[in-house]
């Protein structure tokens, strides 16, 4: 049988995996690369963004049945994949690679030490943040989506998505002491 794709098929895909592996198969090939893409923008690791979007999939067939039907099945996985991925970061204590240690060349020696210093610090401060601030901060940072975009994929209000981000900058303004201007810049 052929599905067509939206919300309410895949709620019915999800609904008969139990008894018809083909109809998870189906969901499988409708969302692996959203699921991947989502897993790749935080882990800028191409062979672990598999690796997560396989566990994600996993997982979700597992408990296809306390999916409530309170959102798109597809934000459902996301978000298992999204938080799959931020544990992995979190537990290997790094960052995307916005945060690269790629530097030009002309730079002093001193430069290369002083931004080592600062990349480390704000690794840290972003893994000691609470999970929720977290997440909305690297989704608004490092994958630059919009706060509405953020709002829909963690099926939050806008404004709470908001006063995260608002949080987790002000944390990380408190534990680095200086603003969020120079995370990635120059350190001095």
């Amino acid at each position: 049988m052929t599905f067509q794709q939206g919300a309410a098929d895949d709620v019915e895909l999800l609904r008969r995996s139990s008894s018809d592996p083909s109809a998870f198969g189906e969901l499988v090939a409708r969302h692996q690369a959203f699921v991947f893409g989502a897993a790749f923008r935080i882990t800028r690791d191409h062979a672990l963004s598999e690796d997560i979007a396989q566990e994600a999939f996993l997982r979700a067939f597992k408990t296809a049945g306390e999916y409530r039907s309170e959102g798109p099945v597809r934000a459902w996985i996301y978000r298992i994949a999204r938080n799959l991925a931020l544990n992995s970061v979190t537990r290997n204590r790094e960052i995307p690679s916005v945060l690269s240690d790629d530097v030009p060349n002309e730079r002093s020696p001193e430069w290369h030490v002083l931004r080592a210093a600062r990349i480390d610090d704000v690794r840290k401060a972003i893994a000691a943040l609470p999970d929720a601030l977290r997440g909305a901060l690297i989704e608004r940072e490092y994958n630059e989506r919009s706060y509405e975009e953020i709002a829909e994929l963690l099926e939050l209000p806008i404004n709470t998505v908001r006063t995260r981000i608002h949080r987790a900058r002000k944390a990380l303004e408190e534990t680095l002491g200086d603003g969020l201007g120079g995370l990635v810049g120059d350190p001095t």
